[in-house]
């Protein structure tokens, strides 16, 4: 008969895929009740902390593995909206120069962690990319956080500021330890995009929705153009 305890760590394991309990669950239920023999705690008991987040991590490697479609997927949608942000970036950069820093401390937490992100994740440097990634999560989680304090409608603000949210939780989770180099791809295509972003704000004064959404689309053309999820790159062997 099963404990408590031991179901609670059956319903834990569900994060992994059906293929893998199928192959691992009894070795793995076995390794967490090894050291649990106490009837009350095998009643009462829960799974660690250390335990719930080892899972959760290992649920993330496996679904988002090299070759699982989910993780590619995943990673394409976290580098191309990183390149979304290299052309806002350059937009920023270039109405500077222009006529004056704004002021907008929170645009430049944006512009560096996104630029850091990306060139991290393509350069092999997951761990610092992912941090960066983070960082940027934060940076566009905070006015959000900010507008239900001060009773302006938050759902308009995450309106704004999702994408960057989406892009950033993405990275961190694709990104893992075990996914695969980045096609070399993505480094001929930054370039373009911080081009683009230069020239959609060259004869506009500040930025505008019209330019920002020129400068997406070029850049979204770029990706489509280049196709760097075909590329083939070699995975090293575990």
């Amino acid at each position: 008969m099963r404990s408590n305890l031991e179901r609670r760590y059956r319903t834990l394991l569900r994060v992994l895929p059906a293929w893998y309990r199928a192959e691992r669950e009894e070795e793995m239920v076995g390794i967490f009740l090894a050291d649990r023999t106490d009837d009350l705690d095998l009643e009462h008991g829960w799974p660690g902390w250390g335990e719930t987040g080892a899972t959760l991590a290992l649920a993330v490697r496996v679904r988002l593995g090299t070759r699982r479609a989910a993780g590619t997927v995943l990673r394409l949608l976290a580098l191309t909206g990183l390149l979304g942000q290299l052309v806002a970036a350059a937009q920023s950069w270039t109405v500077t120069a222009r006529v004056g820093f704004f002021g907008d401390v929170q645009g430049w937490w944006y512009d560096v962690a996104a630029v850091a992100a990306f060139t991290a994740l393509v350069a092999g440097r997951r761990a610092v990319g992912r941090v960066a990634a983070g960082v940027l999560g934060v940076a566009s989680l905070a006015p959000v956080v900010w507008s239900v304090a001060v009773g302006f409608p938050a759902w308009l603000t995450l309106l704004w500021h999702g994408p960057v949210l989406v892009t950033s939780v993405v990275a961190v989770a694709a990104f893992h330890r075990e996914a695969p180099p980045v096609s070399p791809r993505w480094w001929t295509i930054a370039p373009v995009a911080l081009v683009a972003g230069i020239a959609s704000v060259v004869f506009a004064p500040a930025l505008s929705t019209r330019t920002m959404l020129a400068a997406w689309l070029i850049a979204a053309v770029v990706v489509a153009v280049f196709r760097p999820w075909s590329a083939r790159v070699s995975v090293p062997a575990a």
